[in-house]
């Protein structure tokens, strides 16, 4: 659920209000530039940006061969991502949709598009071969989230679902919220709650569905406990999920998260079976912890701001081969406009009126900023405005990705007409002095989304 409003600084005019405003501005005007009789497509190409979760994760660029990669890295359609025999990866959509990798494992992104509105238009993803676990946000009508595996296509109608390529051709389906069509040689429908699962032959001939199978070897059992329960009770865009390689008895983890300010922290921790600790250690020192049995919850009311530090301890019965653990971290922060720095968090926080409000340009009038639904992942801007006349809209996409802003133009209109917004990316590289892409802000960027009607920011400094 969104956090209630409550009193925060008043913000001030910062550097990443004015890159904003500036795409915003460029986008509308430009459109007076393009020529008008070029067709605008229906929808942009956008990329993933990819996580590594645990080292090895690899990408292939279309032609290309494959090279190490690291996190912030764009993975654009076309492109493939692969993990090793310890790897572990995820690449999120900037609707905040997400596809996981297990280890040895490789997908390849075939589409991905968003349309002029901003919503996801189509993704197309093919699983090559191990597993995978989707999360897909809500799908406007007429949208797809599509996984292909060998002859079989697993078409999203609901949110969160997982893909096994097995080496002989054969897939295992599960659902565990929502819709899914499943279509080989036949067609099949999943739905959850309670979940299902089907399995489909290397022919594509698939099964009957029934109740998913406990596996004590999928690794994305822990990530689903410990991210719904994170979920209860904190904003939604604010959780950020860690995982690292296998813990063994005595060793520990370290993970950090930054907070500027709200109602709660809260952390839930996921492993296999043994004894592992969580402890968190609060800005003000003050040390939060608590162990077994899994999942382990900490909440913590009314937090001071800065950068919390959370430590994962194995204490006792880890497999000889070690256990990984997976900890999901989320907020109650407040929707409303802020400018804060404390204890090295940083969040900048908008409205739409609070960015079209700094603007005064010769010709320009009735200028209207609006922040289009609320998003987990990324920011949808519309932007409408007279000119000397001149009726201008345009919409604006802005995601994070490796602590840096990209700005995508997804739309434009002048004099009532479709322009090509993809040409606008050069005037606004032009107009900022940057990639469009890949923009520095002044602060390490750990999370961008979208809450009653307010753009949030949250990050760190000297990060």
């Amino acid at each position: 659920m969104a956090a209630p409003a409550t009193p925060v600084k008043k913000r001030g005019r910062g550097p990443i209000r004015l890159i904003v405003v500036l795409a915003v501005l460029v986008l509308i005007v430009g459109g007076l530039l393009f020529s008008l009789n070029l067709a605008a497509s229906a929808a942009t190409s956008v990329g993933a940006t990819l996580t590594v979760l645990v080292p090895t994760v690899s990408v292939q660029r279309a032609g290309g061969s494959y090279a190490t990669a690291t996190s912030g890295t764009i993975v654009e359609p076309g492109d493939s991502v692969k993990t090793d025999s310890k790897g572990r990866g995820q690449i999120r959509f900037p609707d905040g949709t997400t596809t996981r990798l297990a280890s040895s494992s490789e997908i390849t992104v075939t589409n991905a598009h968003f349309s002029k509105d901003g919503k996801v238009h189509d993704i197309s993803i093919q699983a090559k071969i191990g597993r995978t676990l989707s999360t897909v946000q809500h799908l406007a009508g007429g949208a797809t989230f599509q996984v292909v595996g060998n002859t079989t296509t697993a078409s999203v109608r609901g949110t969160k679902f997982e893909v096994v390529v097995n080496a002989d051709g054969s897939i295992v389906i599960k659902l565990f919220d929502g819709k899914l069509d499943v279509d080989g040689k036949n067609h099949v429908v999943l739905t959850a709650p309670p979940g299902e699962q089907v399995t489909v032959d290397p022919q594509g001939n698939v099964g009957s569905p029934g109740p998913i199978t406990p596996d004590p070897n999928d690794p994305f059992a822990g990530d689903l406990a410990a991210e719904q329960l994170v979920q209860v009770g904190t904003t939604p865009g604010t959780e950020e999920d860690f995982t690292g390689p296998p813990l063994h008895n005595g060793q520990q983890q370290q993970y950090t998260y930054s907070f500027a300010g709200g109602s709660d922290i809260k952390a839930a921790l996921a492993y296999p079976g043994s004894l592992m600790e969580l402890r968190i250690e609060a800005p003000d020192t003050h040390v939060y912890s608590s162990r077994g049995p899994s999942p382990i919850v900490i909440t913590i009311p009314d937090p001071p701001p800065g950068i919390y530090k959370l430590k994962v301890i194995g204490i006792s019965g880890l497999d000889p081969n070690g256990e990984v653990p997976y900890l999901s971290v989320a907020a109650l922060e407040p929707c409303v406009t802020a400018n804060i720095d404390q204890n090295g968090a940083v969040r900048r926080s908008f409205t739409g009126p609070d960015l079209a409000s700094t603007v005064t340009v010769s010709g320009l009038s009735n200028l209207q900023i609006n922040i289009v639904g609320d998003s987990i992942g990324g920011a949808v801007l519309q932007g409408s405005a007279n000119y000397n006349g001149a009726a201008l809209t345009g919409t604006l996409l802005l995601y994070a990705h490796g602590g840096k802003l990209a700005i995508v133009p997804l739309a434009a209109t002048a004099f009532g007409l479709s322009v090509p917004a993809q040409q606008a990316a050069q005037q606004i590289s032009s107009a900022l002095g940057e990639d469009p892409s890949n923009i520095s802000v002044g602060f390490h960027i750990d999370r961008l989304f979208t809450c009653s009607g307010v753009l949030m920011i949250d990050g760190r400094t000297g990060a």
